[in-house]
């Protein structure tokens, strides 16, 4: 369970993930470290601390909820997203609510279906607002700065878009003594700067259209999710995979 919860981390990290743990049992008196302590400090070291202290109304933590579940239903059922597995509408670190959605290995390589749906699952908790409340907040924000660089490095590194194909824009070097760690100077016209703009845009609208058609499709039990977690604000994975198997 921990190994699946820590793609990619390093062994630094899983010592710092231990020390939390041990922190988080000490501080309720425990005498040995339980799975929920190892759980509860996975998600510090990764998003943050538990900001108990950010107090949402009762319409906020409604628009909280069908935003992340739009993003859990989003990525569920995308046949090339990684499994969800906690959604949850505490806020932690900047984030008003989130939706945890991790491989069961770890990855050194993805495919264009996989950035497909992770664009898709980005978008989906703006595609929920739209369709539920008829109006779109800034709680979205975030989301779109990282569907926007996703969809960019699509075009102009991984040489994906069928428009522009297969080649690099951009040359990238490092910049540290500037105080930046890359900078990205352009290697291309005007003229290509509009196309690469103009693939970028349609990769974020084919990526809306998807989260909108699976929202859409599954509004049922989209509702569920929201309903337990206005209930509990908590949903882990088998708790969430046995609403969308009911």
């Amino acid at each position: 369970v921990v190994g699946q919860r820590t793609p990619g981390f390093s062994g630094a990290d899983l010592a710092n993930v231990l020390n939390e743990a041990a922190i988080f049992a000490a501080r309720f008196d425990k005498k040995s470290i339980a799975m929920s302590d190892v759980l509860s400090s996975i998600e510090k070291v990764m998003l943050g601390p538990e900001r108990k202290s950010s107090v949402m109304d009762e319409h906020e933590k409604k628009v909280t909820a069908y935003h992340e579940a739009g993003h859990a239903i989003a990525a569920h059922f995308s046949e090339h997203a990684d499994p969800v597995h906690k959604v949850s509408i505490i806020s932690r670190g900047r984030a008003g609510g989130y939706t945890l959605k991790l491989p069961d290995r770890d990855k050194h390589m993805h495919t264009k279906a996989e950035f497909l749906a992770d664009l898709a699952m980005m978008l989906g908790g703006r595609v929920a607002e739209e369709e539920f409340f008829g109006e779109i907040t800034t709680g979205a924000s975030s989301d779109l700065e990282k569907a926007t660089r996703l969809a960019r490095q699509l075009v102009t590194r991984y040489g994906m878009s069928p428009e522009l194909g297969p080649r690099t824009f951009g040359h990238r070097e490092d910049m540290v003594f500037l105080g930046r760690d890359i900078s990205e100077r352009p290697d291309y016209s005007e003229d290509t700067a509009k196309q690469i703009d103009a693939a970028v845009t349609a990769f974020i609208a084919a990526a809306h259209q998807t989260a909108q058609t699976l929202i859409r499709a599954h509004k049922d039990k989209l509702e569920q999710v929201v309903a337990v977690l206005l209930d509990k604000e908590t949903l882990e994975r088998d708790e969430f995979e046995a609403i969308m198997k009911a």
